[in-house]
């Protein structure tokens, strides 16, 4: 064990796993994040799915939109992508609301984006800047309530949100009502776009149809994608994507050369789009109703995913893993 503290989320602690050659974060009983000591990679993978947010057709932060014709060169022929690219222009900015180990907002960074992070304990963030290579220069950091936070925070300020809450088996139901939602949708610019990562399980058409139609009270588009779909009876992690203006994925070949084809981001990135669930009769349907704040089921509807979230947790490291750290 490298680290450990008890705070608002219960035990919040990092241990290196030798055997396995990674080192992982705990936050009560579950594991937010980690890294392959090795590579520096994330061992979930679900999170580099939010650097899809810069990948979409027809926006300038697309890194094929970057590409400039050359002269003497055959009419259409343009420049191959490069690293170079692939970074903004400084003006970008992004919300991160549930900070983990940081992978999403470390890599947003690297990207020229200027990161704000919202994480409701010091903890998390303090064992991040020390032990996972969180960016000390981020734009911003407020230690505070997500809800609160974007409650009170200025309209069209961010380009992307992220999304990210899931810790102990559920979500902050007060994150996934459609007054948040509104909230996070005024705070983005007008073609902005929300990553929001939802762990359940794909066949649970009660709750997934509410979340999705909550969602697209307040976004004319809406697409999600989950990590693993070999059985849509188990719970996974599903990101949704929400935006004023279509959401066409540009995860092109000569993109995924440039970030590593063979990285665990570059594999999770390229398997993404064959990775969607279908949401729309979701969206479209006027006969479900939205989560509010009044009328808020998500904590008794996750109590399923919560047993599953728990075994899955006792499978990946040992029971004394628990019990002693």
């Amino acid at each position: 064990m490298v680290y450990r503290n008890e705070s608002v989320t219960g035990w919040v602690s990092v241990t290196d796993d030798t055997k396995r050659n990674l080192r992982m974060m705990r936050s009560g009983h579950s594991l937010i994040g980690g890294r392959w000591t090795s590579t520096g990679d994330s061992i979930f993978g679900v999170f580099y799915y939010a650097d899809a947010v810069r990948m979409i057709k027809g926006r300038e932060s697309n890194p094929a939109s970057n590409r400039r014709m050359v002269e003497d060169q055959p009419e259409g022929w343009t420049q191959p992508l490069t690293r170079r690219s692939m970074r903004g222009s400084g003006s970008e900015r992004a919300l991160q609301i549930g900070l983990g180990v940081g992978v999403s907002a470390r890599s947003l960074h690297s990207m020229n984006v200027r990161v704000d992070v919202v994480e409701i304990d010091a903890a998390v963030y303090e064992a991040a800047i020390e032990h996972f290579k969180l960016p000390k220069r981020l734009n911003a950091v407020y230690l505070t309530d997500g809800r609160q936070f974007i409650d009170e925070a200025a309209s069209s300020t961010y380009d992307y949100i992220v999304h990210d809450v899931f810790t102990g088996g559920s979500v902050p139901a007060s994150l996934f009502s459609q007054s948040a939602v509104q909230q996070l949708q005024r705070i983005l610019k007008h073609d902005g776009v929300l990553a929001m990562n939802y762990v359940g399980i794909p066949n649970d058409k009660r709750t997934m149809g509410h979340v999705a139609r909550t969602i697209g009270t307040s976004f004319a588009y809406v697409r999600c994608f989950a990590e693993i779909l070999e059985d849509r009876d188990t719970m996974t992690n599903m990101m949704f994507f929400a935006s004023a203006k279509p959401l066409e994925f540009d995860i092109s070949d000569d993109l995924l050369h440039i970030i590593g084809k063979h990285t665990i981001r570059g594999r999770v990135l390229g398997g993404m789009l064959s990775n969607e669930v279908d949401v729309s009769g979701f969206v479209e349907n006027t006969d479900l109703s939205p989560i509010t704040d009044s009328w808020n089921p998500l904590p008794q509807w996750q109590v399923s995913t919560a047993i599953q979230h728990w075994h899955a947790m006792r499978g990946m490291v040992s029971t004394s893993y628990w019990l002693n750290y």
